[in-house]
């Protein structure tokens, strides 16, 4: 592991370096490839300080349930910083761009007399006119986030490697897709099952229309969920699919409404951070899927240029096949709902500070449920 920390500072030193050795060489294999490239790095420091009410985290499968020991917690972390280098070449076929970044998400803290916080991919990514590949966010994901620092509970958002056509013109884009297929079904005892044998790309449709007034988009998803084991000595297949209509609405002045509405049956892994399953498999073998729904609103005000808030309300739910499942109820979320309201203010250009509070309830199967509060201060600077 000491290797990994020494390694990751580095990257950018060597990025640079392996472009001043490019450059140097440019004469004797593209004279002018790199004189045209574009390349630069930037960045965010991000610090946040959050107290809860019972140590639990604000996503919609991992609030506490009353039933278990709660405690308050209040604790600090830089996690969420960011490292970006993007480049920009134009070529015959049209403008080549690449992206490439990592936040420090990739582990939990470390020891106590030190925060051990290694990075995670978060985009490694290549345009070439209409056409996209590499890791970067899903089609399927909300045309429009709302602007909260904590996530909705239905929070419509997978980050992946994917192919990627976009058609746009006009205020009007489409997108095609073919991105990386995850199936996780829950057998009788609502245990985790996590298939190997997905043989199809999941498939994103979306349209986006973005006016003077907003945007709105509909994104459309097709899966074959498929499901052979040897435990089972059986092999079954259901195609799954969802639909996403979000967008966003100017009204008064800078003021703006944000929403998501989704619905879907095996859509599961795409919506609330894996929340919940994409269905269910019963003794012989056979998968059913479980339809998964909801949707989140938000109005977003402008105190002042520097000075904005949104309040959020959000829900997401699920009709689990509990003619299959029999144990385990009190680990199978049924339906989540929050809502959030924060002040953030950018004193001085790139420097933002928030505070956000967040309330969030959690029902499972069993019948249970569990509450939670969140008190959320961020301090942000991106360079």
């Amino acid at each position: 592991m000491t290797i990994l920390r020494l390694f990751y500072p580095l990257v950018l030193s060597v990025l640079l370096l392996a472009a001043d050795e490019a450059q140097n060489d440019s004469n004797a294999t593209s004279p002018n490839f790199l004189d045209n490239t574009i390349f630069s790095v930037g960045g965010r420091v991000h610090i946040s300080t959050i107290f809860t009410s019972d140590q639990s985290s604000y996503f919609a499968g991992k609030i506490a349930l009353d039933s278990k020991e709660k405690d308050e917690d209040i604790y600090a972390n830089a996690r969420e910083s960011r490292l970006w280098t993007k480049t920009r070449t134009p070529t015959e076929q049209g403008i080549l761009r690449t992206t490439l970044e990592i936040d420090f998400l990739g582990t939990k803290d470390g020891k106590a007399d030190k925060n051990d916080y290694y990075p995670r991919l978060r985009h490694a990514f290549v345009e070439l006119g209409s056409f996209g590949f590499g890791q970067t966010n899903s089609t399927f994901n909300s045309v429009s986030a709302l602007d909260t620092i904590s996530y909705p509970m239905d929070d419509t958002f997978v980050r992946q490697s994917l192919l990627r056509y976009t058609y746009d013109k006009d205020m009007f884009a489409f997108d095609i897709s073919f991105e990386d297929p995850k199936t996780t079904l829950l057998d009788s005892s609502s245990s985790k099952i996590i298939t190997k044998d997905d043989l199809l790309f999941d498939l994103v449709l979306r349209s986006r229309y973005y006016p003077l007034w907003g945007e709105v988009g509909i994104a459309f998803l097709s899966r074959k969920i498929t499901h052979n084991s040897s435990i089972y000595d059986t092999k079954d297949s259901k195609y799954g699919y969802g639909v996403n209509l979000s967008g966003r609405l100017k009204t008064f002045a800078m003021d703006d409404i944000r929403f998501n509405i989704h619905y879907g049956e095996g859509s599961g892994r795409y919506i609330a951070y894996g929340a919940f399953s994409e269905g269910v498999i019963d003794s012989d073998g056979d998968i059913s899927l479980t339809p998964l729904y909801g949707g989140h609103l938000g109005y977003r005000h402008w105190w002042s240029p520097k000075l904005r808030s949104t309040i959020a309300f959000s829900y997401v739910g699920a009709d689990n096949n509990l003619d299959v499942l029999q144990t385990g109820l009190d680990k199978v979320t049924k339906e989540s709902y929050g809502t959030q309201a924060n002040l953030l203010w950018v004193p001085v250009k790139n420097l933002l500070t928030g505070l956000e509070y967040a309330w969030a309830k959690r029902e499972v199967e069993s019948k249970e449920s569990g509450s939670t509060n969140f008190l959320n201060l961020i301090l942000r600077y991106d360079f």
